[in-house]
């Protein structure tokens, strides 16, 4: 290959073809690799008419040793002749005639110092190798556009896997006959292979500054590329002893391997974007009410999320507290996913106003995962339900817990999640109100007691306190005679005894939501509200 630069190379020799990763080759017998190749000689058969000549790798499958694949004399007269021929080396495909390299070929190569290469017939053709060798008088740049196709090739292959990050490393560890690792920006791996230093190579990289890198960990050499990828910075790195490989194709590996990563998050925001949408189709079909003709296809369509036929499941109505980001659901979407959660949620009421809606199956890690959401949400919770004909219901109900968890927090409550299952018989009679109605008789029956804000402020934490006058006294900082005066200034303006039932069953109905407040919250002064009015 004089006057030709190949890759790098200003000679094509036996160690380039086996560094030479779309063609997959393997060494069985080294001999001498620095040989420079100069033709590839196709027969099976070697005698005068068709011998090769100096310089040619001799490409055969063995067909000339397959009726007596034992006997070691004609693979030893094949060795002495390609020797004769001051050939280069000798390339075996298996996978035809034989499944590895016959013992006497490799015996004989081994005695005389004969290289001796194979492959695997079935993924490498010998026209690909022959092509390989021949091109040596194509300019570089021609051969270069041809290996980066074929990297892309190989790497885009990737994307057809279930994890395609991790399938895209291993791929660049095995071309680079190495290593290969994906950091985070902050360090943390995301997919790594082979057995190389990573640790080593991280504070090489995080001690350094610029752009891409390359430098050597021991025996290792390194070449690194820092990307961002939506928002996110990683460094891609590979690693080989191989120091001549990785100078010769680590550019082209890694400016791929960013596209296809890029590819790989494109792809997957459109699988997503997918299945947010089927999931905001489920739950608006779930919220108008499904016909018994519609339940088993859309048991098939929550399958696709993990349900189960017949599992009980739960709706949940949420929306942000105060102005907490709603990016948050999007980590709550992910620990679902790692807790083996099933769920679908209504993403567009979402992105629109911070509210949404959801059905999750209530069995696994559910409990702990609603518990998580509260944390930043106000939320609400139906009852449990299989039965996909009466889902409109429960959505009504989740919508009815939200709004009580919505008014005992504006009053004060720690609490920002209630299980419309879990209320008592009280607090589920007055979901079921209409809040314009109650406000109008409870100024009607309490109207004179609501002007008096100390009075109201007594009632309510002494029914929070089960009617305990000395707790009461405690908490508001007063003697108790003080709270029983009080008390009876209540009376008076009620028409009728604290200690009566019929009183304290009406009193409790109508400030019940402030009374759990501050039985919630061990009686401590929280924010008062006059009592009926959403906050």
């Amino acid at each position: 290959m004089t006057g030709e630069r190949r890759g790098g190379w200003s000679q094509l020799t036996l160690r380039h073809l086996v560094d030479e990763p779309s063609l997959q080759l393997t060494v069985v017998e080294p001999g001498d690799l620095s040989k420079v190749v100069r033709a590839a000689h196709s027969v099976e058969v070697v005698d005068t008419a068709n011998r090769p000549r100096p310089g040619a790798i001799m490409l055969t499958t063995g067909l000339r040793f397959a009726s007596a694949p034992d006997d070691p004399e004609p693979q030893e007269r094949l060795i002495a002749d390609l020797v004769a021929a001051d050939a280069a080396a000798l390339l075996f495909g298996t996978g035809v005639h034989f499944e590895r390299v016959p013992h006497g070929l490799r015996a004989a190569a081994r005695e005389r110092n004969f290289p001796v290469l194979g492959v695997d017939a079935s993924e490498t053709s010998f026209d690909l190798v022959a092509d390989f060798i021949s091109s040596g008088a194509l300019s570089a740049e021609t051969y270069l556009l041809k290996r980066t196709v074929w990297l892309q090739n190989d790497l885009l292959h990737a994307l057809a896997a279930s994890d395609p990050v991790s399938a895209l490393v291993v791929r660049l560890g095995t071309l680079c006959k190495g290593t290969a690792v994906l950091y985070e920006g902050d360090g943390r791996i995301v997919a790594s292979t082979g057995h190389g230093p990573l640790r080593l190579v991280w504070e090489e990289i995080s001690a350094r500054q610029g752009e891409s890198q390359r430098f050597t960990v021991g025996q290792w050499t390194v070449a690194t590329r820092p990307f961002l990828l939506r928002g996110v910075r990683f460094q891609l790195a590979v690693a080989s002893r191989n120091s001549a490989l990785l100078d010769d194709i680590s550019p082209e590996l890694l400016e791929t391997a960013e596209r296809v990563l890029a590819a790989a998050g494109a792809s997957r925001s459109l699988v997503i974007s997918q299945e947010r949408a089927e999931a905001a189709r489920i739950v608006s079909a779930l919220r108008g009410g499904l016909t018994a003709s519609q339940v088993r296809q859309t048991w098939d369509r929550l399958r696709a999320f993990g349900f189960r036929v017949g599992d009980d499941l739960r709706v949940v109505s949420a929306s942000p507290i105060g102005d907490r980001s709603r990016n948050l659901v999007e980590a709550l979407l992910e620990q679902a996913d790692v807790d083996g959660v099933p769920l679908i949620l209504d993403a567009v009421r979402q992105d629109e106003s911070g509210e949404l809606t959801a059905v999750l199956a209530d069995r696994g890690a559910a409990d702990a995962w609603l518990d998580e959401l509260a944390r930043t949400h106000l939320v609400g919770v139906s009852g449990p339900f299989s039965d996909l004909t009466v889902a409109g219901r429960y959505v009504q109900e989740a919508s009815t817990a939200w709004h009580l968890a919505g008014r005992r927090h504006g009053r004060g409550s720690d609490r920002t999640i209630v299980r419309l299952d879990e209320v008592d018989f009280a607090a589920w009679l007055l979901t079921r109100r209409d809040d314009a109605q109650v406000a109008d008789r409870l100024e009607r029956h309490f109207g004179a007691l609501l002007t008096s804000p100390d009075l109201v402020e007594t009632v309510v934490l002494y029914l929070a306190c089960d009617q305990d006058v000395k707790r009461t006294a405690e908490l508001l900082f007063i003697h108790p005679n003080t709270v029983r005066y009080r008390l009876r200034n209540v009376e008076q303006l009620v028409g009728g005894r604290i200690s009566s039932a019929k009183v304290v069953a009406n009193l409790y109905l109508a400030f019940q939501d402030d009374i759990l407040a501050r039985a919630e919250t061990g009686g401590r002064r929280n924010r008062f509200e006059v009592p009926g009015e959403r906050p």
